[in-house]
């Protein structure tokens, strides 16, 4: 499996204080309260880094880190780690509304499309009118962990383009053409404050459901 891209997020349960004299600013001018804070046009700060193959948005309600064709999980890690403490210690993160990761995998298929696209109707939906005649499928599977905890799969045999034109900003050089794509989506809403160990945990536990899911869903395809 080879790990495609890796995206990080911390939400906020309320906005960063870096931002706020703008909404005082509204009502001051505008003499209401906003109905919607989103109503708001704050602008957010976006860092594009070519040589890391980073994208990271910090605006008022989350922070996010986007880092693509990364050589190994660490290179991810000290990453995630690096901009989340840096953005914690500029604007002081406020408590925690969820923390996100999701980790996108590619398996290799020496084939052609139309004999993944087989396998994958065939191992994962099994014998189906709905499906028999379609020229493309994906799945989404949602697993509810516990009561603060959501994991979602989503995967499907995809070709280069598609992975480029939909998910990547940055030119791909080391992919495949063709692949079954698995992303995996790990969510929690549990913890109240940042955490920067907690968040080193969050950041293992993602990636090893991410490998450990990957992996499940090629044998069940049959191309691992």
């Amino acid at each position: 499996m080879k790990l495609a891209k890796i995206t990080c997020e911390i939400r906020y349960r309320e906005r960063v204080k870096l931002f706020a004299g703008l909404e005082a600013i509204y009502t001051d001018l505008l003499q209401e309260q906003p109905k919607k804070l989103d109503q708001i046009p704050i602008p957010g700060l976006r860092l594009e880094d070519k040589k890391k193959k980073r994208i990271m948005l910090i605006d008022p309600m989350r922070g996010v880190i986007d880092i693509e064709q990364p050589p190994n999980v660490g290179f991810c890690k000290d990453l995630v780690m690096q901009f989340f403490k840096s953005v914690d210690k500029r604007i002081s993160i406020p408590q925690v509304a969820r923390y996100g990761l999701r980790s996108t995998w590619l398996q290799e298929y020496k084939g052609n499309f139309q004999d993944l696209l087989d396998k994958c109707k065939q191992r994962i939906f099994g014998s189906s009118s709905l499906v028999e005649k379609v020229s493309d499928v994906g799945a989404v599977f949602d697993y509810y962990i516990d009561d603060g905890k959501k994991l979602s799969v989503t995967t499907g045999p995809m070709e280069i383009k598609q992975l480029k034109n939909q998910f990547l900003v940055f030119e791909p050089e080391s992919f495949p053409p063709l692949f079954l794509y698995v992303d995996v989506d790990l969510v929690d809403i549990t913890t109240k404050q940042l955490s920067t160990s907690y968040l080193s945990d969050f950041f293992d536990t993602a990636i090893k459901e991410g490998e450990r899911l990957s992996k499940e869903i090629v044998t069940q395809v049959g191309i691992g």
